[in-house]
């Protein structure tokens, strides 16, 4: 079966707001299935409309938009199905009037990019005698990305580092409202830290003055050449008590497929779901093994400050820490194979050959990146 297409509807959230109603949104989609895939008919009894929602923690905040859109499809007679992020397992979806199937998206997606699509090697041993860790900050406004650089650099770590920061003009007042408590002369110091240490494409968004990079492409001797990596993930917000947290996302799920021991900087609460998971998360080797539980964002960052000395210092229980490494890769290859299940299972439903699981959930970034 041909006849099918994929929407992306995450940016509805944003634009509703633009159209008269949900009717004219469902419109415009059935109107871009035409346009961008020729042999499409929309109006056939066997048309499927695939929906996703993978990119964005916040997109079911307003829930209502989305039931509204399904509604239009179905008054239009439109078969849908939806394939959203496990994140949202827990939330109530049954007013989205559609057929739901869950995703790991973030393990699929750097599984499919990285080991199905070869976009980039994979280490495929712990170096446990490395002398350096690895911190790669991305988007830099973040207490878990300047101002977790800003005291690696105070308390002396970085020349034990590999670092990535990218801090730029267009970035900087965002940056400074992080760290609005060190002076001017300090703060311009840190554009002295830019750094980028595998040459990874960046790309600006005018629209919204920030950065963005999907995380694939990389450079793998940063892994190869790291003790450990501490990950800072894309939220970081240790008061923050919403039903349906924390998000963790590739730069986890990356280092996990790169075989390299790991301290988060991420939401509150990320170990215990990384371990609901089937993962080690290593607190147990490490002084301050509650570091995922402070709620204070300051003294949060301090113990990871304090881990990651330690381990440069007096990592021990290697051995173990290695046992638990080689765990976590299998178990990040076993839930990418559930999940290939899953979605070879959506096309199996519907009569769509298997080898297309790539056009029912694609796993190029939101930008068009790789």
């Amino acid at each position: 079966m041909n006849n099918f297409y994929t929407a992306n509807i995450e940016m509805y959230k944003y634009v509703y707001q633009s159209y008269q109603n949900s009717d004219q949104y469902a419109e415009e989609i059935l109107s871009q299935a035409k346009t961008n895939k020729n042999n499409v008919q929309t109006d056939a009894d066997d048309f499927l409309l695939v929906t996703t929602l993978l990119w964005e923690p916040h997109l079911l905040d307003k829930i209502e938009i989305y039931k509204n859109l399904f509604h239009s499809f179905n008054k239009k007679n439109i078969k849908t199905a939806l394939i959203i992020n496990s994140f949202y397992k827990d939330l109530d979806l049954s007013g989205l009037n559609t057929k739901i199937y869950f995703v790991d998206y973030f393990i699929w997606r750097s599984f499919n990019k990285i080991v199905n699509q070869k976009k980039c090697d994979y280490n495929d041993k712990w170096n446990m005698n490395a002398e350096k860790f690895l911190f790669l900050t991305g988007k830099p406004q973040y207490n878990n990305r300047v101002r977790l650089l800003y005291k690696i650099i105070k308390r002396g770590l970085i020349s034990r580092c590999t670092w990535s920061f990218f801090m730029k003009e267009e970035t900087r007042d965002k940056c400074r409202n992080v760290l609005s408590d060190i002076s001017d002369d300090e703060f311009q110091m840190l554009f002295d830290y830019y750094n980028n240490p595998d040459e990874v494409k960046i790309m600006f968004q005018e629209d919204r003055q920030n950065l963005h990079y999907g995380g694939i492409p990389y450079d793998v001797k940063l892994f190869r050449d790291s003790l450990f990596r501490v990950v800072a993930e894309t939220q970081f917000d240790p008061g923050y008590t919403k039903l349906y947290q924390p998000w963790i996302t590739e730069k986890t799920f990356i280092t996990i497929l790169n075989k390299v021991p790991f301290i988060l900087a991420g939401d509150n609460g990320s170990l215990d779901k990384l371990k609901k998971m089937g993962f080690k998360t290593f607190e147990k080797c490490l002084p301050v093994q509650e570091y995922d539980q402070i709620q204070d964002p300051e003294q949060k960052l301090d113990s990871i400050i304090i881990n990651a000395r330690y381990w440069l210092d007096e990592m021990t229980n290697k051995a173990q820490i290695n046992v638990d490494v080689e765990h976590n890769y299998k178990n990040f290859m076993r839930i990418a194979m559930d999940n290939k299940k899953v979605l070879e299972d959506v096309c199996l439903s519907h009569g769509i050959n298997t080898n297309r699981i790539e056009e029912i959930c694609a796993t190029y970034d939101i930008m068009g990146n790789e």
